[in-house]
């Protein structure tokens, strides 16, 4: 009731001896004579496998999801591009975003 943090300092609980503590706990370890060392995954050959190197190419790719976790309401998203070209992402980016990012602060 009349300690003051500030004056006092931090208050620490008095320690009691206690001739009974043998040290901090620690779980027994139990040898095991099976132990091979830490486990990797086996590789195995996989004889169908092909190299695609167009596997992630979309030609016609019509649609973008985003999935959102908002804190705070009235985030907006606008302006959104998708491409491969960022000097073409950079104009976008100046002709829009560029033109009213101080505004939007």
């Amino acid at each position: 009731e009349d300690w003051n943090d500030e004056e006092d300092g931090a208050w620490e609980p008095p320690m009691v001896p206690n001739p009974e503590f043998q040290g901090a706990w620690k779980a027994k370890k139990i040898k095991n004579p099976n132990y091979k060392g830490k486990w990797e995954a086996p590789e195995i050959d996989n004889p169908d496998y092909k190299p695609n190197a167009e596997l992630y190419a979309f030609n016609d790719l019509k649609f973008v999801g985003f999935e959102l976790w908002q804190v705070k309401s009235g985030s907006i998203f606008d302006n959104i591009i998708v491409t491969d070209d960022f000097k073409e992402a950079e104009e976008l980016a100046n002709e829009t975003w560029g033109k009213t990012k101080v505004q939007e602060k």
